[in-house]
């Protein structure tokens, strides 16, 4: 069985010129959200065999935030520049090329318009527009990871702010 982590980046400041789009910076409630979050999940000895973040600031500080919760080796932290105003479908075939079945829980930390739209990839449900810092945990019955494919995930629980991360 494979798990998939899927977090939208926490809250960030707002775009302007001088303030380019990859370069922007948590706000104090994306930092207080990512840190709850990952305090949240290491209370409930959930823990991450990889995390994977776009390059963008947002992204990067929301995937180090939650693993100094969870205690994950923030050097660990796979940053790749593909996951960057990407595609669900990318996404997913990034999924899809994992070659390293010993992971079994995968922390995935990236954008919208995609993450919303992979959620509705993988359950072929339709749960909205995720805020900043909503997570989103699938379970796929599979042993590896190129065996996930459109409509084969298993929604096991949400998360967002707005709730205080209680589980849906």
């Amino acid at each position: 069985m494979k798990k998939v982590f899927l977090f939208r980046h926490a809250q960030t400041e707002g775009y302007s010129l001088s303030n380019p789009d990859s370069k922007r910076k948590l706000t104090e409630r994306g930092v207080r959200d990512a840190m709850k979050i990952g305090q949240l999940l290491h209370q409930e000895n959930i823990e991450a065999d990889k995390i994977i973040t776009s390059i963008a600031i947002r992204a990067q500080n929301t995937a180090r935030l939650i693993a100094n919760g969870i205690k994950y080796p923030v050097s660990k932290i796979q940053i790749e520049e593909d996951l960057y105003q990407c595609s669900e479908r990318d996404l997913l075939q990034f999924i899809n090329q994992i070659d390293d079945n010993s992971v079994n829980n995968l922390f995935l930390i990236n954008h919208n318009p995609a993450v919303s739209a992979l959620v509705y990839l993988l359950s072929e449900k339709n749960y909205g527009f995720l805020s900043p810092c909503s997570l989103v945990v699938f379970s796929f019955d599979v042993n590896d990871w190129s065996e996930i494919i459109q409509g084969s995930g298993k929604v096991i629980e949400m998360r967002i702010p707005e709730n205080s991360f209680v589980t849906n």
